[in-house]
């Protein structure tokens, strides 16, 4: 499917020749996300109000410029491709590591095989990455190295790993809620204060001190907020946009065109966006967002906790691309380890009659594995919006599909489905009369 759909995508957009169906941006904003800011952190001592100022927007947290720093002059004038090969070598590790875990039989030892390659070879999340330049690389190799760790219970490396990751973008602090429902107080606690003290230290750094410095950033977070949160997205980059404020506002704009009409978009975005302060529809989403995410993690929480480490890690990874209020295609990388991971837990577990999982539940996770991993850009500016609904599908199948691993930690039951821990399982189970 990944296959099929990538080649299609790439297909249509050459037989249509439009813009808004090719699956990347176009050639001029290619590693931008990179190469835009090596003037912004060539000298970072002192440097706060410069990077909180002028163009381009600089909106991540303060170690944001320090990992900028290293990839643009570890090897000066090759920034792009120290970033690329920084990416090939992460690919190829977590693949090792992957096949490595899996201890496939002969039985099927192809299929996992196939399903590790493609993913690293064609999975259109880190073509996205490395075709934008974005820090969502350096993001996914250290949160998805740390919870590497912590799959094989080496808790106080896992938070100390994930807590850097949230340094670069702060969502990513998020995998540390991982560590509750194994007691693991101490170790989570870790992982938020090394976010903090590297933090604060960044701050110290770009001075004077670290509230002047933390003051002289706002500037360039608040032009994010009002370019990209209050208001619609440029039609370019609402196409590649999934979160769940991204498609409050591409609900919002359908309404609004009376239909699904992508074309249409193309004209009616830019009037709205200059409306002053914004569209009054998408300031007002804006300000209730907030409430709405966190009572959706909140409802997250109430269901998974309980349910094993592979489906925890699972929602928890969709909750990272999805609560963002933006949300662009190379947040998706936070999915490869769930996917991984659940190549682990078929060959060790299921492969070999330790668990089991529903032909349905097995079939309904590969499409969506697959779909999110293949560009859609066919769909133009509803791109997006597919990939949001892909990702609560997938949450949806995995609430449903206990997934327990002895290998990640858990008690093999084979009852798990009427297990009184599992209401929500229980009750679909009544009422599809299905054995488990």
């Amino acid at each position: 499917m990944v296959v099929l759909v990538t080649a299609s995508s790439w297909a249509i957009y050459k037989h249509k020749h439009e813009s808004i169906c090719r699956p990347l941006f176009d050639g001029g904003s290619r590693f931008s996300d990179l190469t835009h800011y090596a003037g912004k952190v060539a000298h970072l001592r002192g440097a706060a109000a410069a990077l909180g100022s002028g163009w381009p927007i600089y909106n991540y947290p303060a170690p944001g410029a320090f990992v900028y720093k290293l990839v643009i002059f570890s090897f000066p004038g090759h920034a792009v491709r120290t970033y690329l090969v920084f990416l090939a070598i992460c690919s190829m590790v977590f693949a090792l590591i992957t096949w490595h875990a899996a201890r496939t039989t002969k039985a099927v030892r192809y299929s996992v095989a196939t399903a590790i390659a493609t993913t690293a070879a064609l999975g259109y999340p880190l073509i996205f990455t490395a075709d934008r330049g974005n820090l969502e690389g350096v993001v996914w190799a250290l949160s998805t190295t740390g919870l590497c760790f912590l799959l094989r219970a080496k808790y106080r490396a896992a938070a100390l790993l994930i807590g850097l990751a949230a340094c670069v973008k702060p969502f990513a602090i998020l995998f540390l809620l991982l560590l509750l429902p194994r007691r693991r107080y101490r170790e989570a606690a870790l992982g938020a204060v090394t976010a903090s003290l590297v933090t604060i230290a960044a701050l110290t750094y770009l001075g004077p001190n670290p509230w002047k410095a933390y003051q002289e950033l706002l500037p360039g977070v608040y032009s994010h907020i009002d370019s990209h949160i209050v208001r619609l997205d440029p039609y370019e980059d609402a196409r590649f946009e999934h979160s769940l404020l991204d498609g409050m506002k591409s609900a919002a704009l359908t309404v609004e065109m009376g239909g699904i009409r992508p074309h249409k978009a193309v004209w009616e975005i830019p009037i709205l966006r200059d409306e002053p302060a914004g569209w009054h529809i998408v300031r007002r989403m804006a300000r209730i967002y907030p409430y709405l995410a966190i009572a959706g993690l909140g409802l997250l929480i109430a269901v998974f906790y309980r349910m094993p480490m592979l489906n925890q890690l699972t929602a928890l990874a969709a909750a990272v691309t999805l609560i963002p209020p933006c949300s662009a295609d190379y947040t998706l990388l936070a999915m490869y380890l769930p996917f991984g991971a659940l190549l682990v837990f078929l060959s060790r577990e299921v492969a070999a009659g330790k668990a089991a999982i529903s032909h349905a539940s097995l079939l309904a996770l590969a499409v969506l594995y697959a779909l999110l991993f293949s560009p859609l850009t066919f769909l133009m500016l509803y791109a997006g919006d597919a990939k949001l609904l892909l990702l609560l599908g997938l949450l949806f199948v995995t609430a449903l599909t206990p997934m327990p691993s002895k290998y990640f930690g858990d008690a093999i039951n084979r009852g798990y489905v009427r297990d009184e821990r599992y209401p929500l399982l229980t009750i679909y189970h009544r009422l599809a009369d299905v054995e488990p």
